[in-house]
């Protein structure tokens, strides 16, 4: 028996370097989550600023009140501390709408469904060189593949 190449100078080899390089490309819908993501986000930020607006305006106007109903702001001598928890609630409020609304691991839920679904083809020996291909086969009726069963 002769040995002419191994490892990575293969065409096993070749194949599955082509295949690393090619994971780093955003699939089709990967692209537009991100702009759905990155949209979302804007909306969120500008609704955050808007009730930070809201919320400090009605608690200086004296329209608020405390858990015992009074009013919390009266318009006359306050306690610092007193006027600083309650704008700090009220920043606090703001920034908990940011952070809900920016949904980051959407994008990342994706690429591990595509993921999950390029490990369970492999194990039916279909190898898959872009993730792309996932995505589409969702639509497929017919699957053509060559000798080796790689899905292009």
């Amino acid at each position: 028996m002769l040995v002419i190449s191994v490892g990575m100078n293969t065409a096993w080899g070749e194949m599955m370097s082509s295949i690393s390089h090619e994971l780093n490309e955003k699939t089709t819908l990967q692209a537009s989550l991100n702009q759905l993501t990155s949209y979302i986000g804007k909306i969120g930020l500008a609704v955050a600023v808007l009730v930070l607006v809201v919320m400090l305006i009605r608690y200086f106007t004296g329209n608020t009140r405390d858990e015992m109903g009074k009013r919390e702001y009266l318009g006359k001598k306050t306690k610092f501390d007193n006027v600083m928890n309650s704008v700090i609630g009220i920043v606090a409020a703001a920034v908990t709408i940011i952070v809900v609304a920016i949904p980051e691991g959407l994008p990342l839920a994706v690429t591990l469904t595509l993921a999950f679904s390029m490990k369970r083809m492999m194990k039916d020996h279909a190898m898959v060189r872009k993730l792309s291909a996932c995505e589409t086969m969702g639509s497929t009726t017919i699957i053509c593949t060559d000798k080796t069963g790689t899905l292009k």
